[in-house]
């Protein structure tokens, strides 16, 4: 009766925390999407890339992968559709950034940074393989004129990277940690 009444304590406790994790994600990424809905009108602004390296600081990988996917696809479909060409991009870019976050979370703070600042160039290139292929380049002159014509954007999120970085990180670690210590205080 004891064993029974332990393992009926652990299967809730499981649920609980399921449950929890769920709720949890999709808070989160509610917050992705709205955020982004919100500074639609100023191309490549908008804090998806802070708010991941801050979500990979805490979530395990049950829960921040299939939230960048979920992401990536509620994205997709907001802005036009899901595409062939262009999701698969967005789909390893950001997971790509979610995996390098997991991986510094012990990091310097700098390192974080560098990674926020970095990632506009690499979500930028990451459209090159489609982009070329929807345009048909065929001289290498077709290339550089589109990096050329690109590089303003990469920039423009680079420079968000940057700025929400120094603006929002302590900030949003700060409340993480005091959520985190909190629901840790809550769980039996």
């Amino acid at each position: 009766m004891m064993v029974m009444s332990s393992h009926l304590k652990l299967d809730r406790s499981k649920t609980k925390n399921s449950i929890r994790s769920i709720a949890l994600v999709a808070m989160l990424l509610a917050i992705l999407i709205i955020q982004e809905e919100f500074l639609i009108f100023i191309p490549n602004v908008q804090l998806t890339v802070i708010l991941i390296i801050v979500y990979a600081q805490f979530l395990d990988d049950k829960e921040l992968y299939p939230l960048v996917i979920a992401y990536v696809i509620i994205d997709s479909m907001i802005m036009g559709g899901l595409s062939f060409m262009y999701t698969p991009s967005m789909m390893l870019s950001w997971s790509l950034l979610a995996f390098v976050s997991k991986k510094v979370k012990n990091s310097p703070d700098y390192v974080k940074l560098i990674i926020a600042v970095l990632f506009g160039f690499v979500y930028g290139w990451s459209f090159l393989p489609a982009t070329a292929i929807l345009q048909k380049f065929s001289r290498l002159e077709q290339f550089f004129t589109y990096i050329k014509f690109d590089l303003i954007f990469e920039v423009t999120m680079s420079i968000s990277g940057l700025v929400t970085y120094l603006v929002f990180y302590n900030p949003l670690m700060h409340l993480f940690r005091q959520l985190y210590n909190q629901t840790e205080k809550l769980e039996y």
